[in-house]
């Protein structure tokens, strides 16, 4: 009888197919979790965009990585990988002229820096405050901090680098980009102590600006200019002296570090310039040219490296910036496979693992406008998830990175932060994956779908469509029409959404579900089995 009455219920509630896979209740690109970046009370200035997302290695001892979130209203922010909550938050608003946030997308760097076990955060800011802070991992206090807090013309962090032990102490130290002003600064390479942050070196360069800095195998190069032309890349040995100079086409975004590509057995640099997306590469000891390509207009960005998909025995690499996503060689600059995602500029990009299990490493693009966060194959530059942020430059994708695999199943989840402060962390599926159209019109009216699986046990996903942004709700009930939860209670872009229901403290049974988006009303039924 129990077995006649499931099957009763199976097709009765069934729900219409998935094209994703499905594990637990989750397919590939399912919404986690997700958070709205919290008002900073110490300032009305509220720009919540994203401008550094990484992941640190677990902090509060759940075997999960944790999430660390830099934004324009002055916070650092550390969110629990498993769940989206708020773990610790510091703000570099002091309401003096010591105020200002992390500007670049690598002035932040993750690296045990007390030699504690517990991986720690550094950040470099700009604005008036021009400080390089080293933040306790386990709850985000301060453990030294390196700068004049009362000055606001010694220029801004553009970036910090945590690779190398320069002073030999066993702790991999901070390589620090600290640029200058019309009047001076500091425009130098500074490396501090990772223990304690006293300076190991300070290099000053000629010229008046810094870019990018990377810390490398015989000690570290940086990019400078005049505030314009001439643009070039110096390099520096562990004692910070410059061993070599070489000249660059425009802004250095990204330096990284590479493994040989030209045999003479030392690594090797990668660098990505200007608004016409040059890239390069260089010798690590005497940043003598391997090669160069233009892949056209692009805007700042970054250098993603991944594996070697061609098998030519040297890794590839990705980048934000331009318009266009690209797979290309390390060895030889040539582009492997280029996708146009009908897009304005790339702003974020990250090496998502191989989610698809074909062997090689997948990537995770976040676009401006249209805004969007995309996951590509990594063998052909197809397209397997798409997701829109909305429709507007204020939504514009900022941000993508990788979280390492939340429930032990292989596979990699990942994240997208945009401009007014989102970040959503996406389920990474199991790794069996269809590729996903691109360019869906959006929905013209409100819909709530059938869970699915249904019934089910303890899991299940609801979708609905919003034709345009909305305040929604949706809660579940039980048979007597008591709330057993509130799934979402806040305002969403237009689209597709997806959330996974958790009903493993019910008893079994019927339940109902209900949407309210703007005067739109629906309830369905869901079966709960155990």
């Amino acid at each position: 009888m129990k077995t006649i009455f499931l099957i009763f219920f199976l097709l009765l509630f069934s729900s219409s197919g998935n094209t994703f896979s499905k594990t637990n209740g989750l397919s590939f690109g399912d919404i986690i979790w997700q958070i709205i970046v919290p008002d900073n009370p110490g300032t009305s200035f509220q720009d919540k965009q994203i401008r550094s997302l990484k992941q640190i290695p677990d902090v509060n001892n759940d075997g999960i990585n944790e999430v660390i979130v830099a934004t324009e209203n002055y916070w650092t922010l550390c969110y629990d990988g498993s769940n989206g909550n708020l773990i610790w938050q510091f703000s570099t608003y002091f309401g003096s002229i010591n105020t200002g946030s992390v500007d670049w997308e690598d002035a932040v760097d993750i690296s045990d820096v007390n030699n504690d076990g517990i991986s720690d955060v550094v950040i470099g800011c700009a604005g008036g405050n021009e400080m390089v802070y080293a933040l306790n991992g386990l709850n985000g206090n301060v453990l030294w901090e390196y700068g004049n807090p009362n000055s606001t013309s010694d220029g801004d962090i553009k970036a910090v680098s945590i690779k190398y032990d320069f002073n030999g102490d066993g702790v991999k130290d901070v390589l620090v980009s600290a640029s200058g002003t019309s009047n001076g600064g500091r425009h130098s390479a500074i490396c501090l102590n990772a223990l304690n942050g006293n300076e190991i070196f300070v290099r000053v360069l000629q010229q008046t600006f810094t870019d990018d800095v990377v810390a490398t195998e015989s000690g570290g190069a940086i990019g400078a200019n005049y505030n314009g032309a001439p643009y070039s890349i110096t390099g520096l040995d562990s004692a910070g002296n410059i061993i070599w100079n070489s000249p660059a086409p425009s802004v250095i975004w990204s330096l990284k570090e590479i493994p040989d590509v030209n045999n003479d057995n030392g690594k090797d640099i990668l660098g990505l310039s200007g608004f016409n997306a040059s890239i390069y590469c260089l010798t690590g000891d005497a940043g003598a040219s391997v090669w160069s390509n233009t892949l056209g207009t692009g805007n700042n960005g970054k250098i993603a490296l991944l594996d070697d998909a061609n098998g030519n025995n040297s890794i590839d690499f990705t980048l934000s910036a331009p318009q266009v996503a690209y797979r290309i060689d390390s060895k030889t600059g040539t582009t492997i496979w280029s996708k146009s995602l009908n897009s304005s500029y790339i702003r974020g990009v990250d090496n998502l693992g191989d989610v698809n299990i074909d062997g090689i490493d997948d990537i995770v693009f976040a676009t401006q406008l249209p805004p969007r966060l995309l996951v590509l194959n990594g063998a052909d530059g197809n397209i397997l998830f798409d997701y829109s942020f909305g429709s507007s430059i204020n939504e514009r994708g900022d941000r993508a990175t990788v979280l390492n695999d939340i429930n032990s199943n292989g596979i990699n989840e990942f994240l997208g932060g945009n401009r007014e402060g989102r970040v959503i962390c996406f389920y990474g599926g199991n790794g069996i994956i269809q590729s996903a159209a691109s360019g869906d019109e959006l929905p013209d009216e409100f819909s709530l779908r059938q869970n699915y699986p249904n019934p089910f046990n303890p899991s299940t996903v609801i979708e609905f469509e919003l034709p345009h942004r909305s305040f929604v709700t949706l809660k579940v009930f039980n048979t007597i029409g008591k709330e057993v939860n509130t799934i979402v209670s806040s305002e969403l872009n237009h689209g597709l959404h997806r959330f996974t229901f958790e009903a493993e403290n019910l008893p079994a049974g019927l339940y109902f579900y209900t949407l309210n988006a703007d005067n739109f009303r629906e309830t369905k039924r869901m079966i709960l089995i155990k």
